[in-house]
């Protein structure tokens, strides 16, 4: 059966209210802090990976040229699966020689140059057919693949709907049981919690 994917969306919310006594007639004030949560499942439509390459060369152009071939082949791949120029983000370049330990000796290997590049797609119908494309090239590091939702506005208003509802239940329900009323908030703080994408077959 085909796999469904979902991204969890969550918020902490904070609230500290004034709560006043019922007991006297010259009011009692004290403050009361609640917290809760709100938590939102989304259907992604992005995906986004990190994807290295690293050569060894006998010299620094060696390297890089190694990389640069090897790099061209992954290009190649995810333009084919739809991914665009604008997507694809050079976030790392490094060049370094590399030794070897030899009886207690270190010697020069060569030269390492390495490259990696931040991806996003769009088309998540092709993330299966890209990453086995992707692994057909050898010698590769693809790492942290996730799925999350491009605009997540939406969702974030209903979370915040969500706590925000739920925080003045709760001091709602300890005013009652304290013989208390619930004043107006003095501070509202919000606090993003872990997104974490699942799937569902």
């Amino acid at each position: 059966m085909k796999q469904k994917h979902f991204a969890v969306i969550g918020l902490l919310v904070a609230i500290a209210l004034l709560f006043s006594s019922c007991m006297s007639n010259k009011d009692l004030v004290r403050t009361i802090e609640v917290s809760a949560t709100g938590e939102v499942t989304l259907v992604p439509d992005i995906a986004s990976f990190s994807i290295q390459v690293s050569e060894l060369g006998k010299t620094t152009n060696e390297a890089q040229a190694f990389a640069n071939e090897k790099m061209a082949r992954l290009l190649s791949v995810m333009r084919a699966n739809g991914i665009e120029e604008k997507d694809i983000k050079t976030t790392m370049l490094n060049l370094r020689p590399s030794y070897q330990w030899i009886e207690g000796k270190q010697y020069l290997e060569g030269q390492i140059a390495s490259q990696t590049l931040s991806v996003t797609l769009r088309k998540l119908e092709n993330l299966g057919t890209l990453i086995d494309q992707l692994g057909e090239v050898s010698g590769i590091y693809l790492n942290s693949v996730m799925l999350d939702k491009e605009d997540k506005s939406i969702g974030l208003e209903e979370a915040r709907q969500q706590a925000v509802q739920k925080a003045l239940s709760k001091a709602e329900l300890y005013a009652k049981e304290a013989r208390m009323q619930v004043g107006r908030p003095i501070t509202i703080s919000e606090y993003s919690t872990a997104s974490n994408p699942y799937n569902t077959r």
